[in-house]
């Protein structure tokens, strides 16, 4: 695993030699971006390996997770699994009741093109989740994702295997919304 150092993106500039390598997304990044950070939609973080070389960047938001029954089965049966640690009984009836759960959204996540295949995008997801575990603003129990989908590129495969589920069967404006419960760590 590559030493990695997160750290606040000081400003859009660092990301002007900064390429996915798929062109709708590289296009967002050198575009729209910009107007997300200066409207406070996402903070942005950088990602850096030990030669201090941007290798990704990643943004998050607050975001609220709404479940449908087939996601509530979904998470019974997961923690069915005696491996996986377990809410208490007590929380249990207050977590089913609640209509949204609080969580944090991946708004953008991007490794560089010449530093892809090498596992940091799966790094970054295990930093973003204990960010999510050890900050102390607001509760959050769920990581949520649009994960891009096009005829060019899918993101979903990598957030699959990353422990993210689908949230609907369908993409909608060119994105898969999926989730990680972060109370079966």
């Amino acid at each position: 695993m590559e030493r990695l150092t997160i750290e606040h993106l000081r400003g859009i500039e660092e990301l002007k030699d900064f390429y996915f390598g798929v062109s709708k997304m590289d296009e967002f990044i050198h575009g729209d971006l910009e107007a997300s950070l200066q409207n406070d939609y996402c903070k942005a973080y950088s990602v850096r390996n030990e030669n201090k070389e941007l290798v990704a960047f990643f943004a998050l938001s607050f975001d609220s997770l709404q479940l449908d029954l087939d996601d509530i089965e979904d998470l019974q049966n997961g923690w069915s699994d005696t491996s996986t640690p377990q809410p208490t009984q007590d929380y249990f009836r207050t977590f089913w009741s609640k209509v949204h759960y609080p969580a944090l959204e991946i708004s953008y996540l991007a490794v560089s093109k010449k530093y892809q295949k090498r596992h940091i995008g799966t790094q970054i997801l295990e930093a973003i989740d204990e960010m999510a575990r050890q900050q102390q603003f607001a509760g959050c129990q769920f990581l949520t994702v649009g994960a891009y989908v096009s005829n060019e590129y899918s993101a979903v495969p990598f957030y699959s295997r990353n422990h993210f589920a689908k949230l609907s069967p369908v993409p909608i404006h060119d994105t898969l919304r999926m989730y990680h419960n972060l109370l079966t760590k």
